[in-house]
């Protein structure tokens, strides 16, 4: 998991002033891990501008500290073969092909629907000259979905700031290097490429009411043996799967094309508020059913 490997990384806390105390939060905050269809399922939503401006205003924290992570290559979007022909990397603006993305959300003033999201991920490859294939982002994401109103109820929710590491290198650099500070600013920015409404749609599924299931997996025996044998212990978690029943399928036989064939996947619908809650609506799934029907989704793990 990219949770134990940033805790673990020795290199990761020197590459920015302030940063170890942003890992030390990582160590304890609730740790939540999309699992391969849950990605595709939040992926599928990110185009769908009307139905995360909907669900935007019910986008809270499950905690105070709460941290996600994924796999990048379960994102069709950032599939340079894939159906949404996604931008290749550009190396010339020192771009390396993720190999997990993690983010960290804080939760700010009491107020779950009032959070800071920092970005962290690992590289898929890593440079010769790099101590590290782990790096994050000095650029973080405040959300308050209080604002989440008005004609764009997306933008106005969202504010760009800075993290709360890495504060005095972008300091010293516009003293001594201004085109150097604002070039690294311009690309963290591009970190987020995406990320915002994925996070969004993410979220939005985690908050609806007939989404998911949860079983308890407790790993206290397990760790155990494992410091008895010199090993770093394992965090106990929930899986929380998606209901079977909300899934529903169209034309469910043709796989997509120009795409590795995806288990089935629900990817439009429109989420609906009851008195109870918010609820998702699956109007159809993409996807291969002869490649396996979702039933499971994301993994949330914690420490206890």
């Amino acid at each position: 998991m990219l949770c134990d490997d940033i805790i673990a990384d020795p290199f990761l806390p020197e590459l920015y002033d302030g940063l170890d105390k942003a890992v030390d939060k990582v160590r304890r905050a609730q740790k939540f891990v999309l699992s391969r269809e849950f990605t595709l399922a939040a992926d599928g939503l990110v185009d769908n501008v009307g139905e995360l401006a909907k669900i935007a205003p019910y986008c809270r924290t499950p905690f105070p500290l709460a941290w996600f992570e994924w796999a990048h290559r379960d994102r069709p979007h950032w599939d340079v073969e894939g159906p949404h022909k996604a931008r290749p990397i550009d190396r010339q603006r020192h771009q390396r092909e993720p190999h997990r993305i993690g983010i960290l959300l804080e939760q700010l003033h009491e107020r779950a629907s009032l959070w800071l999201t920092s970005l962290f991920w690992s590289l898929s490859e890593v440079a010769p000259d790099l101590q590290s294939p782990h790096n994050a982002s000095i650029v973080a994401i405040q959300f308050d979905a209080e604002n989440a109103k008005g004609d764009d109820p997306l933008i106005n929710a969202v504010k760009n700031r800075s993290s709360d590491f890495g504060l005095g290198m972008l300091g010293g650099l516009m003293a001594t290097a201004p085109q150097v500070a604002l070039r690294l600013a311009e690309y963290a920015i591009e970190d987020w490429g995406g990320e915002v409404r994925f996070m969004i749609a993410a979220l939005g599924l985690l908050n609806t009411r007939n989404v998911v299931e949860m079983q308890r997996i407790d790993n206290e025996k397990m760790n155990v043996k494992r410091q008895r044998h010199g090993k770093r212990p394992l965090f106990s978690h929930n899986i929380i799967k998606v209901r079977p029943s909300i899934v529903v399928w169209r034309n469910a036989g043709n796989s997509e094309s120009g795409h590795r064939d995806l288990r089935l996947h629900f990817v439009q619908g429109h989420f609906k508020r009851r008195k109870s809650g918010m609820f998702w609506w699956s109007m159809h799934t993409r996807g291969n059913i002869a490649s396996g029907m979702v039933s499971k989704d994301y993994e949330l793990e914690g420490e206890r």
